[in-house]
C-alpha cells in the first residue's frame, strides 16, 4: 500500500542518516533529517517506530555538533516513542547519563519534571554514574537545598565529568537560582504572588542587586510573566510555566483545592444568610 511505502521509506531515509553522521557526512544528515522530520509532521499515522528511529537519529546528529539543548529535545521525543524494553539493556546506562547531563549543561533547558520521571534513570542505579540522579532531582524540584547536598556529596565525580567541568558556577548555579524562583512562584496561591526582592534574594540565593536581573532572566526564559517594582522592591507574577506534578506537587494541589472549596462554601453561606435581608428590602 501507500502508506507501507511511505513508511518504508521515511525508516530508509532515518537509517541513511544515521550511516551519515557516523561517517561524519553531518551537514549531508542534518539536510536529510530536516526534509524528513517536515514530511513526518504532515504525515497521516508514522509508525511509532519510525519516530522514534527518527529522533534518536536526531539525538545523534546533535550529540555530533555539541548541541546539547537540542539533543536533549530529541532525546526526550526518542524515548517518548520507544518502550523502555526496546533499549538495549547496554546502552540505558550510557544513553541515560548522556541525556541527564545535556539537561545539565544546556543554559537554556530547564525541564527536569518529565526526564526524572523516565524508567531509563534506574539504569543509573548501582552504577559509578548513580550521583546524576541526585542533581537531577534537586534541579527537578528547584529546591537549593537538594542542590547543595548533591554538590557537596559529589563534587569530585562532577569536575570529573568533562562536560560538567567548570560549569558548576557559570551554567548549574544560576539555572539552580532560575528553577527555584519557579518554584517559589509556582507554591505561593495566585493571590499572593507578590515576592518582594528580601524574599527572592533569601531563597534564590542572590543579592539583593542581582534579584531584577534574575528575574528579567527567568521572564525571557518564559518561566514566569509578571511585573517588576524597582519602587516598592517587589516583583508580582502573573503567570508561572507549568510544572510536571510530582507527588509533592499534586498534594500542593490538593490543597488548594480543598482551600478553594472551604471558601465558596463560606461564600455560599455568606449569600444565603443575606437572601431574607435582600427579599425583605
Amino acid at each position: 500500500s501507500t502508506k507501507d511505502h511511505c513508511d518504508s521509506r521515511y525508516m530508509w531515509q532515518a537509517l541513511k542518516a544515521e550511516k551519515l553522521i557516523g561517517a561524519g557526512s553531518t551537514d549531508e544528515a542534518k539536510e536529510l533529517l530536516d526534509t524528513l522530520s517536515k514530511e513526518i509532521l504532515v504525515a497521516y499515522e508514522v509508525h511509532a517506530q519510525i519516530q522514534s528511529q527518527v529522533h534518536k537519529t536526531n539525538a545523534l546528529l546533535w550529540k555530533a555538533l555539541g548541541r546539547p539543548q537540542d539533543y536533549f529535545r530529541s532525546s526526550i521525543l526518542y524515548l517518548t516513542y520507544t518502550p523502555f524494553a526496546e533499549i538495549p539493556e547496554k546502552e540505558r546506562p550510557r544513553l541515560a547519563f548522556e541525556i541527564g547531563v545535556s539537561a545539565l549543561i544546556a543554559p537554556e533547558e530547564f525541564e527536569f519534571g518529565e526526564l526524572v520521571q523516565q524508567d531509563l534513570l534506574t539504569s543509573l542505579d548501582s552504577t559509578e554514574n548513580e550521583w546524576l540522579k541526585e542533581l537531577l532531582q534537586a534541579f527537578s524540584e528547584g529546591k537549593f537545598a537538594l542542590f547543595d547536598a548533591a554538590v557537596s556529596k559529589h563534587k569530585a565525580k562532577i569536575d570529573a565529568t568533562p562536560e560538567l567541568k567548570g560549569c558548576l558556577e557559570t551554567v548549574l548555579r544560576p539555572k539552580m537560582c532560575a528553577l527555584a524562583l519557579l518554584e517559589l512562584a509556582f507554591r505561593k496561591p495566585k493571590k499572593q504572588r507578590r515576592l518582594s526582592f528580601e524574599e527572592l534574594s533569601e531563597h534564590c540565593r542572590v543579592t539583593v542587586k542581582e534579584v531584577e536581573f534574575l528575574v528579567m532572566k527567568a521572564m525571557c526564559a518564559n518561566l514566569i510573566k509578571g511585573q517588576i517594582d524597582e519602587v516598592q522592591q517587589c516583583v508580582m507574577v502573573t503567570w508561572c510555566k507549568p510544572r510536571i506534578l510530582d507527588n509533592a506537587r499534586i498534594d500542593l494541589m490538593r490543597e488548594r483545592m480543598d482551600a478553594w472549596g472551604q471558601q465558596s462554601d463560606l461564600l455560599l453561606k455568606h449569600l444565603e444568610d443575606m437572601t431574607p435581608e435582600l427579599l425583605i428590602s
